[in-house]
């Protein structure tokens, strides 16, 4: 079976639980069965996949539709993790392990000589272009600073220059990565927007991945990136901006993933009571669907419509001023089911913004206060809300922060205690029971609560992802 590589963004276990939300869809049935902190290995069980030019464009679409994810790439080949340090030992002395490290180099030699000859079927008289990637288990191993970073990429890029003129071609070239950040171990591997830009999808051009997790490493190309430029363009170029408030757009597209909508999205409806600048609903609206959504503050809404017809004239479809002007308004949360019935909406991600904008951390008697007499009462209304709007067997996708006092404590809301006292049942985030555990402590997900995910955000605030499901049938 074909494995895929899923290179992830910084928050892994977020990334983690977006893959796997697909992944138990009938649309894209599949596993992760081998993980670190950058990568992601998942093996399909869609029949699609056994068809070469299906299993590309359904990897195209995931990736289009992945927040949390950089690259998808082919696996190629695998080293056992054993074999590959016996080639690249760390903290040894070569010289005693001679017979060890010429095995190991050995087979990682024949390793990438039949990856050359998958890859390049006609060698004579080409021109190559070769870029090699690594990634580490994670990027502060001492492993990938003093061995990846310092002796295996120039292995490798010498390889493939050698390898390949002596196999006839008439020109083998490699990415020069800058000397300085070879030198202090400090590497990121080519970034998405690199891909594009070196055209590293043409024949003969490609991006080679080195992925180590705790199994050994893997070896693969690149088949397609985020399209860093666009999701750029869509958030710094839209005519109306509130960089202080607005959620970023990888985590627009997590949040709408998270609600597991099912493929086809046409005809599907969400939408965002706390909609803001119009961030999540601008990405709602480029992967097609119908997008929805209110605000108390009139000069937002007014925005919001402004940026989802921005995102339609890049995407060039057609939209309505009338369908925006029904479909975003001007609401108090109290006062949403005025607007749109019961029962409507195929999903709802938000990230209220219920709280001033700190720039030094509040005192714990202040927050305290904030939160008791504004921010919980509204979040609970909001939930309320939600319930009702939401068709059975629908979700919602909700962000909230939590907040460090001056005095150092970390203070979130009761979110999933007031979720469940409505009515909706909590969503394991990532399902511990669908992926193998790790020998590594820092890898450990059984016996964790993974019905919310934290990532950090500012000094004094970071993100807590929920996700809830209302119930196919209810009593409320």
């Amino acid at each position: 079976m074909e494995k895929y590589l899923f290179i992830l963004g910084r928050n892994w276990r977020l990334s983690l639980a977006e893959i796997d939300s697909f992944l138990q869809q009938e649309a894209y049935l599949g596993r992760i069965t081998d993980f670190s902190a950058n990568v992601a290995i998942v093996e399909f069980d869609h029949p699609k996949f056994s068809n070469p030019e299906k299993s590309l464009e359904i990897i195209s679409e995931l990736m289009i539709k992945l927040g949390s994810v950089q690259k998808i790439g082919k696996c190629l080949d695998f080293i056992e993790r054993e074999v590959f340090e016996n080639g690249f030992p760390l903290n040894a002395d070569i010289a005693d392990q001679r017979a060890l490290v010429y095995s190991g180099r050995r087979y990682v030699d024949n390793t990438l000589k039949d990856i050359v000859f998958e890859l390049f079927p006609k060698i004579k008289n080409q021109k190559f272009f070769i870029a090699n990637s690594i990634y580490p288990e994670a990027f502060n191993d001492s492993y990938y600073k003093e061995v990846l970073v310092s002796y295996f990429l120039h292995y490798v890029n010498k390889f493939f220059n050698t390898h390949l003129r002596e196999e006839g071609a008439k020109q083998a070239i490699y990415y020069k990565y800058p000397q300085k950040n070879i030198e202090s171990g400090n590497l990121n591997p080519l970034f998405p927007h690199h891909f594009l830009r070196y055209r590293l999808y043409e024949p003969n051009r490609v991006e080679i991945l080195y992925c180590m997790t705790e199994e050994g490493m893997y070896v693969g190309k690149t088949l397609t990136v985020v399209d860093s430029n666009f999701q750029k363009e869509m958030d710094e170029e839209r005519p109306f901006k509130q960089f202080r408030q607005s959620i970023p757009p990888k985590f627009a597209k997590t949040l709408i993933s998270y609600l597991g909508i099912k493929h086809p999205y046409k005809g599907k409806k969400i939408y965002d009571p706390f909609c803001g600048s119009g961030t999540i609903l601008q990405f709602g609206q480029m992967l097609g669907l119908q997008v929805y959504g209110s605000d108390i503050i009139e000069e937002q809404v007014k925005g919001t419509r402004q940026n989802i017809q921005f995102a339609a004239n890049l995407m060039e479809t057609n939209l309505s001023k009338k369908n925006l002007e029904e479909n975003i308004q001007v609401a108090d949360i109290a006062n949403v089911q005025d607007i749109f019935p019961d029962n409507y909406f195929d999903g709802i991600p938000t990230e209220p913004v219920l709280l001033p904008y700190y720039r030094e951390a509040p005192s714990y008697e202040e927050l305290r206060e904030i939160l008791d007499n504004e921010s919980i009462p509204l979040y609970n209304q909001l939930l309320k809300k939600a319930f009702r709007l939401l068709k059975p067997g629908a979700r919602l996708a909700l962000v909230a922060p939590i907040i460090q006092t001056k005095e150092g404590q970390k203070i979130g809301f009761p979110i999933t205690q007031l979720a469940m006292k409505i009515g909706f049942k909590s969503i394991q985030l990532l399902d511990t029971s669908r992926i193998d555990e790790k020998e590594n402590p820092r890898f450990k997900l059984q016996g964790q609560n993974q019905k919310s995910i934290f990532d950090a955000g500012s000094k004094h605030i970071s993100r807590e992802f929920f996700v809830f499901v209302k119930p196919r049938k209810s009593k409320k």
